[in-house]
Formats: structure tokens, sequence, C-alpha cells
């Protein structure tokens, strides 16, 4: 990726989000996905996945290109990529009742 690219993508993550992710931020997150240091991982394409990580407090989501081995752009809380993520953390286990009893 361009040392412009990357440049867009900090500058877009700030004016959107409000996160100032330089280029240590960004190398701590990658470094991260690499180690499968990650809450939520879901490829959309061969080469592009939706990660949501612990970040500073929180939780951030991303979308991590394999191919180039990058951070492609930030997503919102909201963001469609990551409503499984969302669903998930609000459904009960699948292995269990309503009781609380193992099936």
């Amino acid at each position: 990726m361009s040392r412009e690219l990357r440049r867009l993508v900090k500058d877009c993550a700030r004016l959107r989000f409000g996160l100032d992710v330089g280029k240590q931020a960004r190398q701590i997150l990658i470094r991260r996905v690499h180690k499968g240091d990650v809450k939520y991982a879901r490829k959309l394409t061969n080469s592009r996945t939706v990660i949501v990580l612990d970040y500073e407090g929180g939780e951030i989501a991303f979308l991590y290109s394999s191919a180039s081995k990058e951070i492609i752009s930030f997503l919102a809380p909201d963001a469609p990529e990551a409503a499984d993520w969302r669903r998930s953390l609000s459904a009960p286990p699948a292995h269990f009742r309503q009781d609380g009893a193992r099936r």
C-alpha cells in the first residue's frame, strides 16, 4: 500500500471516527491480527476480512487486506460489515437452554 493511501486511511479514521491511528498504532493493530488477538473476524472476500478487537478501553473495527497486509479502512461502530458481531453479543450461547441447562 502506498504512503499516500496509508495517509488517506489515517485521515479518514481521524475525521470520521476521531481515531488517531498513526504508524505505530497501525503496526500494533496489524501485529495483533497476525497473532490472532482479535474478538471477531469474518472474511468478506478472499483477501478482505472484517476485524474487531479491543483497543484503548473500547472496541475498534476495520477491514484488513491479507493481500497487502494492511488496514484498508476503519469501520463505524454500527457498520453493516460488523452486524454479525453485534448480534452475537446479544444472543445467548446456542448450547444452553433458557433455564441454563445444557442441551
